[in-house]
């Protein structure tokens, strides 16, 4: 299937349901990920209700496509935190270092600074 959606041509009703072949193939693993999806397959998108931030997945893990824009409100975050995300505010910059488990201090930050 190529990568551009068909042309509209002279048939409407071939045009649609190419267009939803299409459509099918190249947008069908976008979806509400489960908690059977397996993430061996890289490159499947997911969308994770439970932690609400987009997924993907790579080396047999599902994760996170996004940066987290809101900062931890203590060094040991909160349920759904994992090792990788990224906030910041206009002071810090903050990395999560661990997988939330309510008291080890999973979270790291660096001081912001003019340059």
């Amino acid at each position: 299937m190529p990568l551009n959606p068909p042309v509209i041509g002279q048939d409407i009703v071939q045009w649609g349901r190419q267009l939803n072949r299409f459509l099918t193939v190249n947008f069908g693993k976008i979806i509400f990920k489960q908690s059977e999806d397996n993430p061996s397959e890289n490159g499947v998108f997911r969308w994770d209700e439970a932690n609400g931030y987009a997924v993907i997945s790579s080396a047999s893990a599902f994760k996170e496509v996004v940066m987290r824009h809101t900062p931890p409100p203590a060094n040991t975050g909160t349920a759904g935190d994992t090792s990788g995300m990224i906030s910041w505010d206009t002071n810090y910059i903050y990395v999560c270092v661990g997988a939330h488990d309510g008291s080890t201090a999973i979270w790291k930050r660096v001081a912001l600074s003019t340059w």
